[in-house]
């Protein structure tokens, strides 16, 4: 290396001589140049057009509407399951249930039904009333999603008006329908619920 005339820094073959500057030198600055300013402009819509207040508005006008479709959503399970809950004889109870015990609730075998209507008959007394006792068992089970379901709605009047000993008598009506569906190896799901509903143990024969 040898000073130029004028000055300059020349190498030894008579070009001036170049400095490298490393390219992220200049990234890194611009970066974040980039993003503070992003930072700012977002800061000042929230705080200059309302942005906050946007945001609060549209998160409770959010939870409003989950509110009242929580509330709705409560209304028709209220209404759907209101039939239930106007039962107050434990035998219309115990009928709904043998109805819902079926594998097809909805359409029983003819065996099944004669069973339960067997059993109006000569255990609940329904003789002279059983059609009528029939057709309104079966508008109500309708209403129920499930047999558990009305086991659940009917528990707290079956443990206050039944004994121990028609708790089981009940457990052996709802044994006889589900025995005329096709046997299954474990004890049937309706047997298992009621028995948990009724407070008897599952061992319960």
């Amino acid at each position: 290396m040898r000073k130029h005339p004028r000055g300059a820094v020349t190498s030894t073959l008579g070009a001036p001589a170049r400095v490298a500057v490393p390219t992220g030198t200049l990234l890194v600055p611009t970066f974040a140049i980039i993003v503070l300013t992003l930072a700012f402009w977002i800061a000042y819509w929230f705080i200059r057009f309302g942005g906050i207040h946007h945001y609060r508005v549209k998160h409770q006008a959010e939870a409003a509407a989950r509110k009242k479709a929580a509330h709705a959503a409560k209304l028709r399970e209220d209404k759907r399951l209101a039939p239930l809950r106007a039962i107050d004889d434990p035998r219309d109870a115990a009928t709904i249930l043998m109805l819902l015990a079926a594998r097809d609730p909805q359409n029983p075998s003819s065996e099944q039904l004669e069973a339960i209507e067997h059993t109006l008959r000569t255990t609940f007394g329904f003789d002279h009333e059983l059609t009528e006792r029939m057709v309104q068992a079966r508008f109500i089970a309708r209403h129920a999603e499930s047999f558990e379901e009305a086991a659940d709605v009917f528990s707290a009047l079956l443990l206050d008006r039944l004994t121990s000993g028609e708790r089981l008598e009940l457990v052996e009506m709802v044994r006889k329908v589900v025995r005329l569906d096709e046997p299954t190896p474990s004890e049937p799901r309706p047997l298992v619920v009621l028995k948990r509903q009724m407070g008897l143990s599952a061992a319960t024969v």
